[in-house]
């Protein structure tokens, strides 16, 4: 199976064109069901998609900053591919969506080539993406699918009252590789590509290297650096205003139309050499926490992310955030409040207007009113939103791998009950890794007191 890859197109909208844009790009609420102007579904290996606009603005400088359009995907590799295939099977859409952008190409210079040199010219880097499994497809989360609803099926049109859970399991078995069409399903899915495996343990193991080399000088320098943040954090001004009433009823609006929601949010940094040091080094934090220790579907205690990113622009201006994830947008909220907040302060604490740190970790969004007033006002509306897989939740997914990789486990009675129970309540997680767990198992209420 192929790993996951982010990609991000941004734009600058042509004088004027920003209004007709929006118009054509429409809103979830709108077409939630289906939008076929660039057809999102014909493409395979894509499991989320999104059209979003920047409206134009001003930095903390007053320079102003133009209206950009943003192209969003998350697709299983290689991201060449991906590419080919927007400018092929979606070519239609994307031109008549890019027409309103400079730079792209001229309507009798439109090909393929052209329009993947465009995308590949105004796509820019992620500085970390958190992926809730590498290496799981659309294909394979579909497959998935289909085969617990197939046994569910089989189990349904059958009385197993009497049968013990090691012969259910036999029989489950049995019918599975009875069926042609699913009996891929008794071989456990590739591993991504053994090139990406490498590339990502020398990442590993070399930033690790890297830390460990320069860990007298971190601790030389800490006190320094401890010093200067929270100089630097006592001059900070959270931004007490609210977004208008008007703005939030249109984020409600393009909510819960299936298990799953999304979520933008876009910030300036925070003047001065010394904040924008600390945003790149947390945010290659970030990168790292996504790609070795929060890598097995949950990141910092939150299980209900599919896809999320971290994403500096404008020229390192600006950040935005962008989130996949399972349930309302208050119940997000309300998780990375209660087992998140140290990794969400840290890193967007650099960013102008989020409520008051104290060291870096503690504070900010622990203050629940100001959080809440803060990230509407730094949201933006999702113009386009698609999603391979609308009606199944991380759990969902989670649990239909297990039952696929449990038909050819052996087990033991216990193990076979509670492999049983994915087929009525069961949905467990599996666990996240040991150093996730003790970074999660820190006792911040108790540290951060102690910070004040």
């Amino acid at each position: 199976m192929p790993h996951q890859e982010a990609l991000t197109v941004i734009a600058r909208i042509r004088d004027g064109q920003v209004t007709p844009l929006k118009k054509m790009l429409g809103s979830i609420r709108e077409h939630h069901e289906s939008w076929d102007l660039v057809p999102f579904a014909k493409l395979a290996r894509v499991h989320f998609a999104r059209f979003m606009v920047f409206d134009a603005t001003h930095d903390l400088d007053s320079d102003s900053l133009p209206p950009q359009l943003v192209l969003l995907t998350n697709v299983d590799a290689p991201l060449s591919d991906h590419l080919e295939e927007l400018a092929t099977v979606c070519a239609d859409g994307l031109d008549r969506v890019f027409a309103h952008c400079e730079d792209y190409p001229a309507l009798n210079a439109r090909s393929p080539t052209t329009r993947v040199q465009f995308l590949e010219q105004h796509s820019c880097r992620s500085d970390a993406v958190h992926v809730n499994r590498r290496g799981r497809s659309v294909e394979q989360i579909r497959q998935e699918e289909s085969l617990r609803s197939e046994i569910d099926k089989f189990l349904d049109a059958n009385d197993f009252d009497a049968v013990v859970p090691a012969t259910l399991k036999e029989r489950i078995t049995a019918f599975v590789r009875g069926r042609s069409d699913l009996a891929w399903a008794l071989r456990p899915p590739e591993p991504p590509a053994l090139s990406w495996r490498i590339k990502e343990w020398a990442h590993k193991y070399f930033s690790l290297l890297a830390v460990l080399l320069l860990s007298p000088l971190i601790l030389l320098c800490l006190p320094l650096f401890l010093y200067l943040l929270r100089r630097h954090e006592r001059r900070d001004v959270p931004d007490t205003s609210s977004a208008s009433a008007e703005s939030i009823r249109a984020f409600r609006d393009d909510e819960d139309f299936w298990p799953h929601n999304q979520v933008v949010a876009v910030g300036l940094f925070k003047p001065g050499l010394f904040r924008e040091s600390v945003a790149r080094v947390i945010l290659r934090m970030a990168d790292f926490a996504t790609r070795h220790i929060y890598n097995r579907g949950i990141l910092s205690g939150l299980n209900t992310i599919h896809f999320a990113r971290w994403v500096t622009f404008d020229d390192g201006r600006r950040l935005f955030f962008t989130s996949n994830y399972d349930g309302s947008l208050e119940s997000y909220m309300n998780d990375f409040i209660d087992k998140a907040a140290w990794g969400l302060n840290a890193i967007f604490s650099n960013g102008d207007g989020f409520p008051r740190t104290e060291f870096l970790f503690c504070g900010g969004i622990t203050d629940e009113k100001a959080y809440k007033r803060f990230l509407p006002t730094r949201q933006v509306q999702t113009n386009v939103w698609y999603s391979a897989y609308p009606h199944l939740t991380t759990k969902n997914i989670a649990n239909n791998e297990a039952i696929r990789r449990g038909l050819s486990e052996r087990m033991d009675d216990e193990q076979t009950r509670e492999w049983l129970r994915r087929f009525g309540s069961g949905n467990r997680l599996s666990e996240s890794g040991w150093v996730a767990r003790q970074l999660d198992s820190l006792p911040w209420e108790r540290i951060c007191r102690h910070c004040k």
